[in-house]
């Protein structure tokens, strides 16, 4: 299991028990700790760069000219 789901889970179960937080609000917590949170922390501190591979694809294919046909 994802360590963000266990940690959202357990502020979720924390929120339920310690406070009177209306059921929207836990929900909330429990999509920015288990969903947003590890988005944002991966854009952050560089995880996987996908730009890159879509990137490499469109300059591959400005390689061929666009001529090339017309020339010969």
């Amino acid at each position: 299991m994802l360590p963000a789901v266990v940690v959202a889970a357990a502020a979720y179960l924390g929120l339920t028990v310690l406070t009177d937080l209306s059921v929207f609000v836990r929900v909330g917590v429990l999509v920015g700790v288990g969903i947003a949170l590890p988005i944002v922390l991966n854009r952050l501190f560089g995880g996987a760069k996908s730009t890159t591979t879509d990137e490499e694809a469109v300059e591959g294919d400005e390689s061929e000219p666009a001529d090339a046909d017309e020339a010969a």
